[in-house]
């Protein structure tokens, strides 16, 4: 199956997304405002997520679980990227805040967006 069969259970559905510390301790964050962009891309908004975006900036692999109210869903294994300017930001902007949303942590606006590029997906059942 491709990323795309799996946009009801990850577009705007929380996820989490597992990255890795540069001393190699595992992190593991929360995030809702997600969308698949394509068949191997999906985009998350960044309005905390401090810790994340630290270890993609020195270690790009993530893994990414998304489940329905079944426990049906995916995991996804990928490498990702963070951007706190250009298109993807704007994308954020206008997608996830465009009419005066804020976020469960009171975020107004994304301060970047990450970008991953799906190497493989596995699915749960």
């Amino acid at each position: 199956m491709k990323l795309v069969d799996y946009r009801e259970i990850i577009d705007n559905k929380p996820i989490h997304i597992a990255t890795v510390t540069p001393e190699g301790d595992p992190n593991l964050a929360v995030a809702s405002d997600v969308n698949i962009l394509n068949d191997d891309e999906l985009i998350i908004s960044v309005n905390e997520m401090n810790r994340t975006q630290t270890n993609i900036q020195s270690n790009s692999k993530v893994v990414i679980t998304a489940f329905d109210k079944d426990w049906k869903g995916v995991r996804i294994f990928g490498k990702a990227k963070f951007h706190d300017s250009g298109e993807y930001l704007d994308y954020c902007k206008k997608t996830f805040f465009g009419n005066g949303e804020v976020s469960p942590f009171g975020a107004t606006e994304p301060k970047g967006a990450i970008v991953v590029k799906v190497d493989w997906v596995e699915e749960y059942k």
